[in-house]
């Protein structure tokens, strides 16, 4: 039994489009609202649990028959949800666990900061072999509305984040969803622990992404270099958590420091072919903005 959690976050959407097409073992969608995923994933083949890490009442049925289990961190990324994850790693890993594939990013390894951090470490420490992808900045963060970003680009023409002159190679979610299935649909669970590094093509500057914006949605984007203090008090202003806001400026203080600037070949290894570009990723997705299909 594969039991994949975060189906509506940018890697887990897609790789639950991936199992559809894949899967020839039993799957299962765990998550705080089943109901939502209920008739998408019944037609696709698997099945749905609720799961609330922070209910563990929720976890014996989630996790029943568990051989692997795709692990996305939940937002918001604060201590508490970082201490709720722990105690239920160590349940999966008693219920019969051997593999996780866990979404982490660049950095996690040294910024002790990270939440994915200590995560990281447990996994590494336990029975369960890890395979971990360290990614870049996903392309969908964009437009999704947990990010906000799709409001600033739709509202003011502006993409208002604070990652200062820092580049970014980013990635499209659907390339690492493949990756992801790879892991887990594999004959037998890796043996060992692994780390990917997945990048996009090229490490991007904020301004070179307004204008790849700009060219696709037909009006002017923006990048203004808002500094953290902006960023966190336009987001406050909207109603948006410190637990959220606290978690995006740590990402972003990641590409101010340089550190989502470096590109890997590791995607195209494992893709077999070049990873999707951010021009071919807004080539398809400009509908969003226009549309405001940010979920």
């Amino acid at each position: 039994m594969l039991v994949l959690t975060g189906p509506s976050g940018n890697v887990g959407a897609a790789l639950v489009d991936e199992l559809a097409e894949r899967a020839t073992s039993p799957w299962r969608v765990a998550c705080r609202h089943p109901e939502a995923q209920g008739e998408r994933v019944g037609r696709a083949g698997g099945e749905t649990a609720g799961l609330d890490f922070f209910d563990r009442s929720t976890w014996p049925s989630a996790l029943a028959g568990i051989d692997e289990l795709f692990l996305l961190f939940p937002l918001p990324g604060n201590r508490a949800a970082r201490e709720a994850i722990l105690p239920f790693l160590r349940f999966a890993e008693q219920a019969g666990c051997r593999h996780v594939v866990y979404v982490s990013v660049f950095g996690a390894d040294k910024a002790a900061f990270i939440p994915h951090h200590k995560i990281e470490q447990h996994l590494f420490a336990s029975t369960m072999s890890a395979t971990v992808l360290r990614c870049s900045f996903f392309m969908q963060n964009l437009h999704r509305t947990i990010s906000t970003h799709g409001i600033d680009i739709v509202e003011r023409g502006e993409l208002f984040v604070p990652a200062g002159s820092g580049r970014t190679t980013f990635v499209d979610a659907r390339d690492v969803a493949v990756v992801a299935a790879d892991a887990l649909l594999g004959p037998a669970p890796p043996s060992g622990d692994r780390v990917h590094h997945l990048t996009g093509p090229a490490a991007l500057t904020m301004h070179e992404v307004a204008a790849a914006l700009t060219r696709h949605l037909g009006y002017p984007v923006r990048y203004p270099r808002p500094g953290a203090l902006r960023f966190a008090a336009r987001l406050r202003a909207r109603g948006v958590g410190w637990d959220s806001i606290g978690f995006m400026s740590a990402v972003y203080a990641l590409t101010r420091f340089g550190l989502n600037e470096p590109r890997t070949d590791e995607l195209a290894q494992l893709l077999g072919r070049p990873p999707r570009g951010l021009e071919d990723f807004l080539a398809d997705t400009a509908w969003r903005w226009h549309q405001r299909a940010w979920t």
